[in-house]
């Protein structure tokens, strides 16, 4: 038998077990998340990071997990969405406040790829959400008044793949939205939007080189105008397991038709706690120090979990901004 077919044969044959799923339990509502703290594992530095906190989220909801995406929504609180559509706002664990669970879109029957939900932007001033769904490769507006979302066409997109489309999307402090691909090689497909997408492509095109094996899932700026990357390698056998890593880029860096590179900072690798995160916020302290929240994707998986992590550091403890040229976007 040719090695390539018993390769995929062996990997259908593994399929059912590798992605086992829990079985459907009956419809349910329910409004509560319970916080379950997670050992800290002996070393808490994760490069400049500090490893402050870890929980495990769960809930009776039956529209609870796959989240893919995270902001700050308010001070002391959280917002993350779903690949089934579904938006969780909660307060970070130790903070009081309502929880609530609620689908962002009418269902369209069973069409996970028609409300899969992978990138999300937050804009605190107006309290404007925009979403980039992969499955169906357009952008989603949810302004403060709306009660549902509005579509925005996304021809910046148009031909990105629906299974590894936009991944990774932030609103930038100048108003730029920032968008990475999922799929790709070892360079990644980006966008860089000179204002909020309209329906319009005036977008820089560039391409995003991370490193080997690992891909982009969700981007957060920083004070300073750089960004934290959050990536996620897929590891064999089974059951899945995931390799995460922390990297740092400038946006000032980024030219139209050129390579955008980052720098490593760190790797979850042997912390305990390694998952499929796929959400990063960045949230400033009074105290001048900066906390980044990441949330896990447990795909509906049995053998995952929807995780959340609290990473302590100052700017000072980054690599030293290198001087960039920024140059001026289309449009």
């Amino acid at each position: 038998m040719p090695r390539r077919l018993l390769i995929v044969l062996l990997m259908l044959g593994l399929a059912p077990v590798i992605w086992l799923r829990e079985p459907a339990p009956p419809s349910n509502s329910s409004q509560s998340v319970t916080v379950a703290v997670l050992p800290l594992p002996k070393s808490q530095t994760l490069g400049p990071f500090r490893l402050t906190g870890a929980w495990q989220l769960t809930s009776p909801n039956s529209d609870f997990g796959g989240f893919s995406a995270l902001v700050r929504s308010a001070p002391g609180r959280l917002t993350s969405f779903s690949d089934t559509g579904v938006r969780l706002d909660l307060p970070e664990p130790g903070q009081a406040g309502a929880v609530r669970i609620a689908p962002i879109m009418p269902r369209k029957g069973a069409m996970k790829a028609y409300r899969d939900v992978e990138a999300a932007a937050f804009d605190a001033a107006s309290g404007t959400y925009w979403l980039a769904l992969e499955g169906r490769n357009v952008f989603m507006r949810i302004a403060a008044d709306q009660a549902q979302p509005s579509v925005i066409a996304a021809p910046e997109l148009a031909g990105w793949s629906k299974n590894s489309g936009a991944e990774a999307m932030t609103r930038l402090a100048d108003g730029r939205f920032l968008i990475l691909a999922e799929g790709g090689g070892a360079a990644h497909e980006g966008r860089l939007l000179p204002r909020a997408p309209d329906g319009k492509d005036r977008a820089f095109r560039f391409r995003f080189i991370a490193p080997d094996r690992y891909r982009p899932t969700d981007v957060a700026q920083l004070p300073d105008g750089r960004v934290l990357i959050l990536l996620r390698a897929l590891r064999w056998p089974m059951p899945p397991r995931f390799g995460s890593k922390l990297v740092l880029a400038d946006p000032a860096a980024i030219r139209a038709g050129g390579e955008w590179r980052a720098q490593e900072l760190a790797s979850f690798d042997g912390t305990g706690l390694e998952e499929n995160y796929e959400g990063l916020a960045i949230e400033p302290r009074a105290d001048g120090a900066l906390e980044a929240w990441l949330i896990s994707d447990d795909n509906g998986a049995a053998t995952q979990r929807t995780l959340l992590l609290r990473l302590q550091f100052r700017l000072s403890d980054l690599p030293q901004r290198q001087v960039q040229t920024k140059q001026k976007a289309p449009g």
